[in-house]
């Protein structure tokens, strides 16, 4: 067709065309280089928005400026071109993480390897350490769980993340994702120089002369329990409750001087089902830290946020009352961090960060302990052989008249004790899903692979601590492994494989006295009251509640306790 004979109206619609596909063009060059700035840089929810935002805008002034004109309408190529850039940045993201990714050498499933929803879902689930547990046994030793995140479940990778060449290894973001938290607390700063002076002042009420102080307080509220047990003699009782009970009554006793009196009244505290709540929130969110001003966007039940919520409020009023009462009797934790002498850390702790140090106390003091003691029960039901021989073991110890003191119960005069509590902790870790840290400036060396700057990396408990080439029978509940003289001479027993509690600078500082209360619980149960599962009972049917949440939850255990005769 000849030129002069083209209408002034198909000049325009192809005038149009052209604008429309340079704008296409720039939509999709500007969404490759967003995602070149996102992947250098830690995202944050409002400024991920704002960016996206802010660049459409200018592509839209942009086209105003060079006189771009479509016939389709200012909106709905803005709409377009905006759907154009987020495919374009997902698009990119995705490739790159597949197969350009330095960590697109490491094996895991695909979907772990484009988003970090996966680890997102499997917290929604509550069965984050059945997953993990079943990627390591399919993967091996490492697996890439997360775009920029390895799970590992070797000894050496142990020593690599949390032992003695992990110096300068620090948290990671996962930290960063309690929505509630007031200030960084000494559990959630991802400073190291910050961990290490805010750690010493916690380390002057977890000593050996604080621990003995609190020995008789602990056996105070066992006293109470033991009357309760009594009273229901013959009846079922759920211990995982009674086990809440104690811990909690004990942590607020020695934390803050009050008590919730569970054990007296012989029902929960507001205070558990908000803090079982805020878990499940926090764990849900620090999958995707960046996402935390967006809490209300996730898939969490309403009830899991309002705890969340009652969680930090009667954080506030317990840190408030124990303020306003000033100086008591005996000393407790909280007057262990509100008094911080000028000489430990470069600055006084603000309020806010007090406040938020106070609120980890009973938190997480109470749950781990609670945990064990009821799973250690749960075996004993189970294995008559191993009860009677710890039962005889604790007699021969104390004669349950005589006031109970840990070291009439310690690993060297109850051996049995001991190692019934830490095969308990190996086949059920309190925090089985690892505890993240970040790769340091220069990278780092795991497992003689180089791991490059900032990558999440963790070691998975219920992995390593469940694995054949460490422990034999590695499912099988067998305390003897733990003592020398009773080991089965052809047992594997590698004792670097156990980290219930991390190991390393970031180990649990409340790990003895964990400990401490878990013997004295067991002695003082075991030496005055018989226990077993009512008629019938499957005890499968407890591991069945077994879920996560940051921690372990679990299920009701019914236990039937009777006064022993001898």
């Amino acid at each position: 067709m000849d030129m002069k004979f083209i209408r002034a109206s198909d000049l325009a619609a192809m005038s149009s065309s052209s604008s429309e596909l340079i704008m296409a063009s720039v939509a999709f060059v500007v969404g490759l280089l967003s995602h070149q700035i996102f992947k250098r840089n830690e995202p944050s929810a409002y400024g991920c928005f704002g960016y996206i935002v802010g660049t459409n805008v200018a592509m839209a002034i942009l086209s105003k400026a060079l006189g771009i004109r479509t016939t389709t309408g200012l909106v709905q190529v803005a709409i377009i071109d905006l759907g154009i850039y987020i495919a374009t940045i997902l698009t990119s993201m995705t490739l790159y993480r597949v197969f350009f990714h330095p960590l697109n050498r490491f094996p895991g499933p695909l979907f772990c390897k484009i988003t970090r929803f996966v680890a997102t879902y499997h917290a929604l689930q509550r069965d984050t350490h059945v997953w993990l547990h079943d990627l390591h046994e399919k993967y091996g030793d490492v697996v890439r769980v997360s775009p920029n995140e390895l799970s590992y479940k070797s000894v050496t990778a142990v020593d690599a993340v949390h032992g003695s060449k992990a110096g300068n290894v620090a948290r990671g973001p996962f930290y960063g994702g309690d929505p509630n938290r007031p200030a960084n607390s000494m559990l959630s700063t991802q400073s190291l120089d910050e961990h290490r002076w805010r750690r010493k002042i916690w380390e002057r009420g977890f000593g050996t002369l604080q621990l003995k102080a609190y020995e008789s307080r602990v056996v105070r509220h066992l006293d109470v329990l033991v009357s309760q047990l009594r009273k229901r003699e013959g009846a079922i009782v759920n211990m995982t409750e009674w086990c809440e009970f104690f811990a909690y009554d004990v942590m607020s006793d020695l934390g803050f001087s009050e008590e919730f009196g569970m054990l007296k009244a012989g029902k929960p505290h507001r205070y558990v089902s908000a803090l079982h709540g805020n878990a499940r929130i926090i764990f849900t969110v620090a999958q995707t830290p960046w996402m935390r001003p967006l809490l209300w966007l996730f898939p969490v039940d309403a009830q899991s946020k309002k705890d969340g919520r009652d969680f930090r409020k009667i954080g506030i009023e317990t840190y408030h009352r124990r303020k306003a009462r000033g100086d008591v009797k005996q000393q407790d934790m909280f007057e262990t961090i509100a008094n911080n002498p000028d000489s430990i850390g470069p600055r006084p702790l603000t309020e806010a960060e007090i406040m938020a140090d106070a609120s980890l106390i009973i938190m997480a003091g109470s749950t781990s302990t609670a945990l064990c003691i009821t799973f250690v029960f749960w075996y004993l039901c189970q294995h008559r052989a191993i009860y009677g021989k710890l039962q005889r073991e604790i007699d021969r110890n104390w004669d349950g008249v005589s006031p109970l003191a840990v070291s009439q119960i310690g690993p060297g005069p109850a051996p049995y004790l001991n190692a019934v509590i830490e095969e308990t902790l190996r086949i059920w870790p309190p925090a089985p899903g690892g505890t993240q840290r970040r790769s340091p400036d220069g990278g780092m060396v795991v497992d003689g692979e180089y791991v490059p700057k900032g990558t999440q990396v963790s070691v998975c408990p219920i992995a390593i601590q469940r694995d054949e080439r460490y422990f034999s029978n590695p499912l099988e509940f067998i305390p003897e492994r733990w003592v020398d003289d009773m080991r089965p001479p052809d047992f594997v027993h590698q004792p670097r494989a156990f980290i219930p509690f991390t190991v390393g600078q970031y180990t649990c500082l409340g790990k003895n006295l964990a400990y401490q209360e878990i013997r004295l619980f067991v002695a003082k149960v075991m030496r005055n009251l018989d226990f077993h599962f009512p008629p019938g009972y499957n005890p499968a049917e407890f591991e069945k509640t077994v879920a996560f949440k940051g921690t372990l939850l679990i299920g009701e255990l019914p236990v039937i306790f009777t006064s022993r005769k001898d």
